[in-house]
């Protein structure tokens, strides 16, 4: 059982006892969420469904608050539920990785590892990282989650996933990071647009003449503060904004389409450049780029798996960075080896 108490009245609920949530009841809520009812949940744990609808309303009167809107149609999270669902997440996947390393020899790497991917840097690493891993570590179940940029450092500390592909941005007293690549950013526009600009390297004037396609500020995008920043710098007008689009793919659909002009990583329109649907301009500028790394929380343990999986992610990343399938990328040689009690330095 997991106790969560507290010496005074607060800890205590309506009738006066201490509070009490079992494991078990976490597994329930999450299951629940990720089946959309109770009678699928029931179904995928094998628990009927009334004793499942039992331990829910338990809960809520262990926590003296709604979590769950049931339905006809099945469950919806209240405010609350959402919160509650983000920690019941993590405290599953802990216990879970604690009861595989406990059963796991010294030297076995098994287990389950959750690695966030920005939609910025999963088109170019996801596929060739799946790869190298069922082939490399076949005991190991990778899971890739695709996050809003915002949502990085949330997921991180929560203990949702075991690592992030990000730029080092996210609070340095609860995350480590490790640089492994840099990209260079380019000014893309469309091929049929009537303003295309001559072959060849421009500058940030130039690159921002135009008002410009970008992702929003609100989710903390890892491809918009590297420009913000270079127009923050003296003697630059900020840019003149088109559109905020978050979707990577539905930004480059309307770059293409004539709706204007974007500054991104060259690797994320590798495709469309080659293709001769978008066209690539180098932006004269030194603070055009970004460095991305992986990010792991200094709070959560680490094991096998972990280590493996962080490990190959960054071979990956800078594997395809030096054999130019990853175009405008550059590899960042790998720090050396701390000592073997470093804990979170793979």
């Amino acid at each position: 059982m997991i106790h969560a108490s507290r010496r005074g009245p607060e800890a205590r609920g309506a009738a006066g006892d201490p509070l009490l949530m079992e494991l078990r009841q976490f597994k329930y809520f999450v299951a629940i969420v990720d089946c959309g009812s109770l009678s699928r949940a029931a179904q995928q744990l094998y628990v009927a469904q009334s004793a499942l609808s039992k331990q829910m309303a338990e809960l809520e009167s262990e926590l003296q608050t709604q979590l769950l809107l049931r339905s006809r149609n099945g469950v919806a999270m209240t405010e609350a539920g959402k919160i509650f669902y983000e920690y019941a997440q993590g405290i599953t996947k802990q216990v879970n990785d604690a009861r595989a390393a406990v059963h796991s020899a010294a030297d076995t790497v098994s287990g389950t590892v959750v690695a966030a991917l920005p939609q910025s840097v999963s088109p170019m690493i996801a596929l060739p990282l799946m790869r190298a891993a069922a082939r490399r570590y076949p005991e190991v179940v990778l899971h890739l989650n695709e996050e809003l940029t915002g949502n990085m450092a949330d997921q991180l500390l929560r203990g949702r996933v075991d690592m992030a592909v990000f730029s080092p941005t996210m609070p340095k007293e609860d995350i480590a990071f490790t640089p492994v690549v840099e990209e260079d950013f380019v000014l893309l526009e469309s091929a049929q647009s009537n303003h295309v600009l001559p072959p060849g390297e421009v500058s940030v004037a130039q690159a921002t003449a135009r008002p410009l396609v970008c992702p929003a500020n609100a989710h903390g995008h890892c491809t918009r503060w590297p420009v913000d920043a270079a127009l923050e710098a003296p003697g630059h007008a900020p840019a003149r904004v088109a559109a905020e689009i978050n979707s990577v793919y539905t930004l480059k659909a309307a770059v293409e389409a004539g709706l204007g002009p974007t500054i991104m990583p060259l690797g994320l329109a590798q495709r469309e450049v080659s293709e001769g649907r978008l066209v690539a301009h180098r932006v004269a500028s030194p603070h055009m780029h970004r460095v991305l790394g992986l990010c792991v929380s200094v709070h959560l343990p680490t094991t096998n798996a972990k280590r493996a999986m962080f490990n190959l992610i960054a071979e990956v990343m800078r594997g395809l960075a030096d054999s130019g399938q990853w175009e405008g990328a550059r590899a960042i040689p790998a720090a050396p080896t701390r000592s073997a009690g470093a804990r979170h330095t793979p």
